[in-house]
């Protein structure tokens, strides 16, 4: 392997490992400034954060370790001579090796998974999962992933094979009909396979919902809650799906534990989603990202395999143990994107706020909703800057509730 390729890599593992100190360090000091300014905070929500942050560091870390350790211990390379030795056709060798990795992944990140979404969340109150439920839930998403996997995982690279200069273009372009799809069936068929989803209990709430839907133009929009409290005590709302297929989704959670003016102003806020076109812009925007990330992966790929001399074990990127090397080349550039793609969330959360403010007109429901859904989660009034920049998706709470408290009000819904 070339030393370029070398630095490459261990340029990138320090960068991390300095990037990951800098966020505890951060954190940690924004923890401090918070125990002054909000006296009241519950201590478990700092001791929450705090367990939160090493969970989050070590599932950083591994999303690199895993396919660089395929990579450079050559068991890419050897399960892909597994594949090749029990058949001739392309199909079923992606099919063997994709199986195997998957498979492998899964077993390395069920201990993580398992302490972060079932240890710790029992250990905060913040969890009713049983054991078996938890694993029912893991092995439905793995499967499903599984099933997704092998039936389109082997798309890219023939895809490669056959056009290794504009892959990328033809894959991009291909990810937006893909994403309108997945956005589509996904209400409709995937959700419910974890969970049951019903039309609202409280008839004079849907009501509520049906008056906003109309005063938004959406009336068509279906409304379901979902049975959420058999996994958490956390609270949530989401507005999904396209076309006939678009539909508000309330966490029964949501229902029970907040007043029916804030589970109105929660609503609005997703109603807002659709109505300033978030859904199509996501996967118009998503499609592009995605063709400009895809180009970097095959620059990047075709480098490092120049460069590596047969190392792994294969010079061609439509091998499939090339897989690793595309994961870790993919994962590195989104992480290097996140910042866009996290402030652009942030900027679309704030058009949906004001869209519930005045669609809705309760800025004090708007307010205390913020506050108790996010002390419902042990979730802190607001992260670190740097933290913020690479990973809220959201505006942080202290900043929803003073621009909700601030809000004037215009003559129209925006």
């Amino acid at each position: 392997m070339e030393r370029k390729v070398k630095l490459f890599f261990t340029l990138f593992f320090l960068i991390l490992i300095i990037f990951i100190g800098l966020v505890f360090i951060s954190e940690n000091k924004n923890m401090e400034n918070i125990k002054k300014e909000y006296p009241d905070t519950k201590e478990e929500a700092f001791s929450y954060r705090k367990i939160g942050l090493k969970v989050w560091a070590v599932n950083l870390i591994i999303s690199f370790l895993i396919p660089f350790l395929f990579l450079v211990t050559g068991l890419s390379n050897r399960i892909r001579l597994f594949a090749q030795s029990k058949t001739n056709s392309f199909f079923l060798e992606a099919f063997i090796y994709l199986c195997f990795y998957l498979v492998i992944d899964f077993l390395i990140t069920l201990p993580i998974s398992y302490y972060g979404s079932f240890v710790i969340k029992h250990r905060f109150g913040l969890s009713n999962q049983s054991i078996i439920r938890w694993l029912e839930v893991v092995f439905k998403g793995f499967g499903l992933n599984l099933i997704i996997v092998l039936l389109i995982g082997w798309f890219p690279f023939y895809l490669i094979y056959k056009s290794p200069s504009r892959w990328w273009l033809y894959l991009g372009i291909i990810s937006v009909p893909i994403y309108l799809f997945a956005s589509f069936i996904t209400p409709m068929y995937i959700d419910p396979i974890f969970n049951e989803y019903t039309s609202i209990e409280d008839k004079e709430l849907e009501r509520d919902i049906k008056n906003l839907l109309k005063k938004a133009g959406i009336e068509e929009a279906e409304i379901y809650q979902v049975d959420k409290s058999t996994d958490t005590k956390e609270m949530n709302a989401y507005m999904t799906g396209v076309g006939k297929s678009k539909r508000i989704v309330l966490w029964d959670t949501t229902i029970n534990n907040l007043d029916r003016d804030e589970v109105v102003g929660i609503t609005a806020h997703e109603i807002g989603h659709y109505v300033k076109g978030h859904i199509w812009k996501g996967i118009v925007l998503g499609g592009l990202f995605t063709t400009i990330i895809l180009f970097l992966v095959d620059k990047t790929c075709n480098w490092v395999l120049k460069g590596s001399y047969r190392y792994f074990g294969f010079k061609n990127l439509y091998i499939i143990a090339s897989l690793p090397l595309l994961i870790f080349v993919l994962n590195f550039y989104t992480f290097i994107a996140s910042p866009v793609i996290s402030g652009y969330s942030r900027h679309l959360e704030w058009e949906a706020d004001k869209f519930e403010l005045e669609l809705a007109r309760n800025k004090e429901a708007t307010a205390s909703s913020l506050i108790k859904l996010h002390e419902g989660s042990l979730s802190l009034p607001r992260p670190s800057d740097i933290y913020k920049i690479w990973y809220y998706s959201h505006p942080s709470c202290e900043e929803r509730v003073k621009f909700a408290l601030d809000y004037e009000y215009e003559d129209k819904i925006p």
